[in-house]
């Protein structure tokens, strides 16, 4: 070989080498290309496949492109559940295997459950299988593969499955570098399976809500069709109700009436029954039918109206319930021959309890069927149908009667109408109604406070918004009312509420609570002073006569003031402290106003306190009893001794002026008036060979009540075998209740027992002398406050004048309460008062006692 030859071999030999490198670099390349098209692939799949079984058999594919995957399966771990799903799984050999789901403990000793319990991927020729069996890592399960490579599906370092393929053939093996291949494209077909996971819960979600919307707005369309449903039947019902005023004589009547029952029911075939005034005979004024069929009148028998004439309710008939009825013999087939419905509706049309006639529908087909809402729904239209054919029938019968009654049944007519119209108007009357007094018009209870509550979340809003309470209470309503009647006191309370009104400004509120309490809210004050001046404008508003009767009559008020003190305040304080400083000015002598301070706060805590003490006061230890003379000034003899409980508390002792009330209100009344009579009835006996004075005894007019209390009483009085007639029960004329026969019969036994009698307080309050009239009093005792007003008050000493006269010709004795001074003692006696007790007398007596001590010496 020439040298020249042997340089050209050479360079061949060099070409051959740079194609083989070149050729190998472009199946390096392919491959690449093939490996970056199939990650991109599955990449796409995750966006493009509609169900994960069509994503599953594009992973095959896709991995059959890259390498030997005839053998393929991908199966997924259920952690919750321990369980395995083959959600995707082919195989030559195991075709007629169908895995869907096996327990982790079932694959555990198996290669899929070796790569789930290591979470590595296994390249498993059969050396290696053998090898893993020898060492008890795995066990065979299923054909035996050549081949089998297995790898793990992993999210955030935790296994959830595994995907595999296996080759059962010599030729078809797989190498390290197609486990790798399938380790690099488990993680992109993980990424993938978690994107269509996250689609298809978001599909999920949006399924859920858009049922979730679809529902919400069934039950609304569901909602708007029964409310148009109850419209409608309130516009039938109405429309029903004015027939009897819109229709020309009976005929267009029914027609409008099936007209109107129609568009709430199929009524195609409808007609009317009514009976006889005889109730022998049925006769159908208004019938209609599809089938031409015709109702005569005809003699009462058993048909289904006469049915519902014996049912007296509503009935709903099929052609089943038909054939029972007649073999019960509740209804006769019919004669007529003509077809009969498949269901029949009827209905009663009662009037006073008293069924007169039928309306009923039916059908003849199964086109329009009826259902039991359609019963109940002729039931109730019945309801005033039977109303509306009455009162047609009467309008009818009168005008065939007498056309000199047509202007009559004109104005009938036009007071229905006008009863319709007020009908319109109550709704609206009842809202006003539910917050306005009904008497004077008036805001109440509930709209002032409403009001007021109003007001305290403005002050939370606003800390320098101002506003006050003021409680007023009426003078001597209680007198005007008992002595000119509840007419009179209407008519009265009727000026009260308007002169409160015009001194009040137009932004406040008055507002009658009940009886004679009024309560005014003054919003947006500058200071005190306002409330104050409003306050003393409505007292001397109401200072002015009344005049009633024709007659002038003379009131007044007692008003209490609470101001709100800050933003914390509630209603039910506001409403309090003003009724409390209204009682104190009750207290202080009436016609005046008095402003709730801290000293009156106290004086609350100190009467919840002293309420809570007398509870819990031991009768027997905690009470003494106090002796009162009652003295004749003619003769100077003791006529009687009045007992007086005394109450040791933990502070002080308190008369019973003080505490009395207190008992009165919480019930203790009973219990501490028995232990005075006790003592009374212990003293009598224990003295009753000296000649004792009467001892009078107060008591609650609560005894009065109930017939075992004043048994207890009597009995009381008979176990100490003492003589009624030396005891004498006084009762206060503030708490007896006119014409209250229950009282009237108490006191009336008592009396006849032997028992002295005595109305105590007398002068209080209304002073009505029809208690000397009506009720067995022996003894009437003047009021302490009455007595101290003889001096002063012409009208209270003509009174008197008046009460003394009527006592003498009544045979009832008189004597005074309270006389603690000269002049009282001399007043009295000049009005023809000889008796009484206070301190004057007790010191009048004593000088008496002493000066016939010094006589006798």
């Amino acid at each position: 070989m020439s040298e020249q030859q042997q340089q050209l071999e050479e360079e061949n030999l060099k070409l051959r080498k740079v194609v083989g490198r070149l050729k190998h670099l472009t199946n390096q390349y392919r491959s690449a290309e093939v490996i970056q098209n199939a990650l991109f692939r599955i990449s796409e799949l995750a966006a493009e496949v509609r169900d994960m079984d069509s994503f599953y058999r594009s992973v095959h594919e896709i991995i059959g492109k890259l390498m030997f995957a005839k053998n393929f399966y991908i199966c997924l771990h259920d952690s919750q559940q321990e369980v395995v799903n083959f959600v995707y799984f082919v195989d030559e050999v195991d075709q007629d295997t169908i895995f869907e789901q096996l327990p982790v403990e079932t694959l555990s000793s198996g290669l899929t459950g070796y790569i789930l319990r290591t979470g590595r991927s296994l390249l498993c020729p059969p050396e290696v299988f053998g090898k893993l069996i020898e060492d008890g890592e795995v066990k065979e399960m299923g054909a035996a593969p050549v081949d089998w490579l297995g790898v793990p599906l992993k999210s955030q370092d935790t296994v959830i499955g595994v995907m595999v393929v296996q080759s059962y053939n010599d030729e078809c093996r797989y190498s390290e570098k197609d486990e790798d291949l399938l380790t690099f494209v488990s993680q992109h077909v993980v990424n993938a399976l978690e994107r269509l996971k996250q689609q298809e819960l978001m599909q999920n979600e949006i399924e859920h809500q858009t049922a979730e919307l679809r529902h919400a707005n069934e039950s609304l369309m569901k909602e708007i069709t029964e409310r148009e449903k109850a419209e409608q039947q309130t516009a039938v019902l109405f429309a029903i109700s004015e027939l009897t005023n819109t229709s020309d004589n009976m005929t267009t009547f029914y027609k409008s009436l099936h007209k109107e029952i129609g568009t709430l029911i199929h009524a195609d075939n409808f007609y009317v029954a009514l009976l006889s005034p005889d109730k022998k005979h049925l006769h159908f004024p208004y019938h209609v039918d599809e089938t031409g069929a015709k109702a005569e009148r005809r003699r009462v028998s058993r048909g289904l109206t006469e049915y519902v004439f014996r049912k007296r309710e509503a009935v709903f008939i099929n052609a089943r319930h038909r054939q029972q009825l007649i073999e019960d013999g509740e209804v006769t087939p019919g004669t007529g021959g003509g077809e009969l419905a498949k269901q029949w509706l009827g209905s009663p049309l009662m009037l006073n309890g008293e069924v007169f006639g039928v309306i009923a529908v039916q059908t003849y087909d199964n086109e329009f069927l009826y259902k039991a809402d359609d019963l109940e729904l002729l039931n109730f239209v019945s309801q005033h149908v039977a109303v509306a054919i009455d009162r047609k029938r009467s309008a009818d019968e009168i005008q065939r009667v007498n056309q000199f009654l047509e202007k009559k049944v004109t104005e009938r007519t036009e007071e229905l109408v006008s009863e319709i119209e007020r009908r319109k108007k109550i709704e609206a009357r009842l809202f006003h109604d539910a917050h306005h007094d009904s008497l004077t018009g008036l805001p109440n209870r509930a709209l002032f406070t409403e009001r007021l509550q109003q007001a305290l979340a403005h002050k939370r809003r606003h800390v320098e918004h101002h506003f006050a309470v003021l409680f007023l209470d009426l003078d001597r309503f209680k007198n005007i009312n008992d002595t000119l009647g509840h007419s009179a006191g209407d008519e009265f309370l009727l000026d009260v509420s308007k002169r409160i009104t015009d001194c009040v400004r137009d932004n406040d509120m008055v507002a009658r609570l009940g009886g004679d309490e009024f309560v005014v809210l003054l919003d947006t004050m500058s200071s005190i002073e306002d409330a104050k001046e409003i306050a003393k404008r409505m007292i001397k508003s109401l200072s002015d006569p009344f005049n009633l009767n024709g007659q002038e009559h003379y009131s007044g008020a007692s008003v209490g003031i609470a101001l709100c003190r800050d933003d914390k305040d509630t209603v039910e304080r506001l409403l309090r402290d003003a009724d409390a400083a209204m009682y104190q000015a009750k207290t202080q002598g009436r016609g005046r106003y008095v402003l709730f301070d801290e000293q009156m706060h106290q004086s609350l805590v100190d009467s919840v306190r002293r309420e809570t003490a007398l509870r819990h006061a031991k009768i027997e230890e905690d009470f003494d009893i106090e002796y009162e003379d009652i003295v004749d000034f003619r003769s100077n003899e003791r006529v009687g001794v009045e007992m007086h409980l005394r109450w040791n508390d933990e502070r002080q002792a308190l008369s019973s002026d003080e505490f009395l009330p207190l008992a009165e209100k919480t019930g203790q009344i009973i219990k501490l008036d028995r232990y005075v009579l006790k003592r009374c009835c212990e003293r009598i006996a224990k003295e009753r060979h000296n000649r004792l004075p009467r001892l009078h005894v107060n008591l609650s007019a609560r005894h009065l009540i109930k017939t075992g209390y004043v048994n207890q009483l009597i009995e009381t009085v008979e176990r100490y075998k003492i003589a009624p007639e030396a005891i004498a029960f006084e009762f206060s004329e503030t708490a007896l209740t006119q014409n209250d026969r229950r009282s009237l019969a108490s006191l009336r036994r008592l009396a006849e027992k032997g028992f002295t009698l005595v109305i105590d307080d007398f002068g209080r309050g209304a002073g009505p002398l029809q208690y000397l009239y009506n009720y067995p009093f022996s003894i009437l005792k003047l009021d302490q406050n009455y007595v101290s007003r003889l001096k002063s008050n012409e009208r209270a000493r003509a009174m008197l004048k008046h009460v003394v006269t009527l006592c003498d010709e009544l045979g009832i004795s008189l004597y005074a309460a309270g006389i603690d001074t000269q002049e009282e003692f001399s007043h009295i006696q000049d009005l023809g008062v000889y008796a009484g007790q206070g301190k004057f007398v007790e010191q009048y007596e004593h000088a008496l006692t002493q000066s016939n001590s010094e006589s006798a010496g």
